[in-house]
């Protein structure tokens, strides 16, 4: 793999850190970067910088145009109550991605992530969807969306999806930002192509007109390790060589063959199979994830008290 290297000039008006390390160009079916709270990026595939801007509002600079791409992430569990995570395209280039990390009543606040870039091929696919008339701004080729109202879409891909996980964050669909927290949720379709999807409020009540990127992550790639979950703990489907199991209520072990310390870790609160994701939960990743085994932790909404609860969910784990 042939490596590349940037160099970015960022404005001098944005105050806060700027993280450099050295990547490999990636897999060009996605890039990844985990990021500290302080905006400190700790490792990354295709990731050239983080410039924390300010408290909870990060910009990840990839080193080669992502405006085509879908930015899906997950927060690492270190405040009392789950944050929210939404994305969006660069503020600064097209090479960048913006994060920002909110809590449930809306207000930014630091917290670690793991971000994914998504661009399509080799095992992935994608759809971002805008707040408009829900129409898809971008996809993978041959994607359709069917807008059932009310918070309820089917996002259908020309192959079957059936064996894959399926990954979702709120997220502007250009360079804008996403004003209202809200969440979203997967599930399978009526047909192995097919992904439903839902997107709700904070009080978990169904929501037209929230914006979000869909990411189908499928197993395969010796890179990328897949589960989908039951609320039981059981691997309903997943990657060769990875188990799961319930350590407690709303806590989740996916071990894998290999060590995944390094890789960006994702999880989304969805149905293993064609029912609705009916309880609304955050999905964080546990802080002590790390060497074979990444832990989930699945929460209720604050809104219902923000407690550890047994719900399914949908992770991918990508090197």
């Amino acid at each position: 793999m042939v490596r590349r290297l940037l160099v970015v000039a960022l404005s001098p008006f944005l105050a806060g850190p700027i993280a450099f390390v050295s990547t490999a160009a990636a897999d060009p079916a996605y890039l990844f970067a985990k990021v500290d709270f302080d905006g400190t990026l700790i490792h990354g595939s295709g990731a050239l910088s983080v410039t924390h801007i300010a408290p909870g509002r990060y910009e990840v600079t990839f080193t080669s145009d992502v405006s085509g791409c879908a930015y899906v992430a997950t927060t690492i569990d270190i405040h009392s109550q789950a944050l929210l995570v939404f994305t969006a395209g660069g503020h600064l280039s097209n090479t960048g991605v913006h994060v920002e990390t909110k809590t449930q009543a809306g207000g930014l606040a630091d917290a670690p992530f793991d971000l994914v870039v998504v661009c399509g091929g080799s095992g992935t696919s994608f759809a971002v969807i805008g707040a408009q008339k829900a129409l898809i701004v971008r996809s993978t080729p041959g994607v359709t969306l069917t807008n059932r109202n009310g918070g309820r879409y089917l996002v259908s891909f020309p192959t079957s999806v059936a064996a894959c996980a399926f990954l979702a964050t709120v997220g502007h669909p250009r360079n804008g930002a996403v004003s209202a927290p809200a969440g979203v949720y997967t599930g399978s379709g009526p047909d192995g192509r097919t992904v439903y999807v839902e997107t709700k409020n904070v009080g978990g009540g169904l929501t037209e007109g929230v914006p979000f990127h869909l990411a189908v992550v499928c197993p395969g790639l010796s890179s990328v390790r897949t589960a989908v979950v039951d609320a039981s703990g059981v691997l309903v489907r997943g990657s060769a060589g990875t188990t799961a199991s319930r350590a407690g209520t709303g806590s989740y072990a996916i071990t894998t063959d290999r060590d995944v310390s390094d890789c960006a870790w994702l999880g989304t609160r969805g149905s293993v199979d064609a029912t609705v994701p009916f309880d609304p939960a955050t999905v964080e990743v546990e802080p002590d994830s790390g060497g074979d085994t990444v832990r989930f932790q699945v929460h209720q909404l604050q809104f219902f008290g923000g407690n550890l609860e047994d719900q399914a969910f949908h992770a991918a784990i990508l090197c």
